[in-house]
């Protein structure tokens, strides 16, 4: 740890950046947990994060729209506050989470902010620049009026305004409880020494798995029934749309793919790991290899769309017929491969 303490403020300075891309994942809580507790020297990699935070086992589809928040981590259980609550609770650590409500104050949040850092340990937070995507904290100044930190959003100047840089790279911002998205802040406090157990982690993923509506969203198995249904609609699809719709839904099709890419190859990693460690105990490797036939069909939607990349030439094959029913196929193994693996999870929960 490299901390600098100022006048006014504190600075804990070598925090892993947190970015998207950061550590081979996209999903933002997983990377802001491994990087926040590698720095207070808890050993962690993404594949862990990801399980233990249960964002691995996540798909959500609105049935009402495209919806650019299906594959938002506050989806991945019914109640919002468990991933953020189980990615400290998972690692050992007292529920220790702020959220901002009509009577929360600034004071409040900078209170926590203050003390945490003082103490040397990074804060997670929703927003600060932004959309409310988790970030880290990583410093105060000015009593805690100016923040610093790491955003997966700091490199995007349509989201940097009014943010300055730190030569460290961090950002500096004095307008982040202006941002209405910043919602939450959460920290590794409070050492409980209780980890989440194998059989809990399984738990977890068999709730997040199980089919369900939840209010207008579809989960697990319904989630695609629902995009597939909305990919093969073709009045979703007319050759004179306006641009930004096919843009929307060229975005709400590529957070799918990548909450799938990025979930099922790392619960699949998990397993795999587990399964090294566990030879005599052979429900690992098989679901691991279900994870991993659920990651797979993903990619292959990338190659259906030309591209990881969503530009023109992606938004043009997705609005052909021929393209959404090959992708509609591979929604439908996706599916199937998830649903052997909550099989063998339910199989395994039994057992651990």
């Amino acid at each position: 740890m490299n901390d600098k303490r100022e006048e006014n403020g504190a600075i804990l300075y070598g925090v892993p950046k947190v970015s998207y891309g950061a550590f081979g994942g996209v999903t933002p809580l997983p990377i802001c947990m491994k990087a926040a507790a590698n720095y207070l020297g808890i050993p962690l990699d993404y594949a862990e994060a990801m399980v233990r935070c249960a964002a691995a086992f996540r798909l959500t589809w609105n049935e009402t729209r495209w919806d650019g928040g299906n594959v938002d981590v506050e989806f991945t259980f019914d109640d919002p506050s468990k991933v953020f609550r189980y990615a400290l609770e998972s690692l050992g650590f007292a529920s220790n989470l702020i959220s901002r409500g009509p009577e929360t104050t600034k004071a409040q949040f900078s209170d926590f902010i203050k003390e945490n850092i003082d103490a040397g340990i990074p804060v997670l937070a929703r927003g600060v620049v932004g959309p409310p995507e988790m970030g880290l904290i990583t410093g105060y100044r000015h009593g805690g009026d100016t923040l610093l930190g790491w955003s997966v959003f700091q490199d995007y100047p349509e989201e940097t305004g009014s943010v300055r840089f730190d030569e460290s790279g961090y950002y500096i911002t004095d307008r982040w409880w202006e941002n209405e998205c910043t919602n939450a802040v959460m920290s590794f406090a409070n050492d409980t020494g209780e980890k989440f157990t194998i059989k809990t982690i399984v738990q977890n993923a068999i709730e997040v798995m199980t089919p369900r509506m939840h209010g207008d969203y579809a989960k697990g198995g319904y989630a695609y029934d629902a995009w597939k249904k909305a990919i093969l609609d073709e009045s979703q699809f007319k050759k004179d749309m306006i641009g930004y719709l096919l843009v929307e839904r060229l975005m709400c099709q590529g957070d799918a793919m990548d909450c799938l890419a990025d979930g099922r190859h790392n619960a699949g990693a998990y397993f795999k790991k587990l399964a090294e460690e566990n030879p005599s105990q052979p429900l690992y490797g098989r679901i691991a290899q279900a994870f991993a036939s659920a990651a797979a069909g993903a990619q292959k939607m990338y190659n259906v769309l030309g591209g990881y990349e969503r530009g023109e030439k992606q938004m043009q094959i997705l609005a052909t017929r021929e393209a959404r029913v090959e992708i509609a196929g591979l929604i439908d193994q996706c599916k199937a491969a998830d649903k052997k693996a909550l099989a063998l999870l339910q199989a395994l929960v039994k057992v651990v």
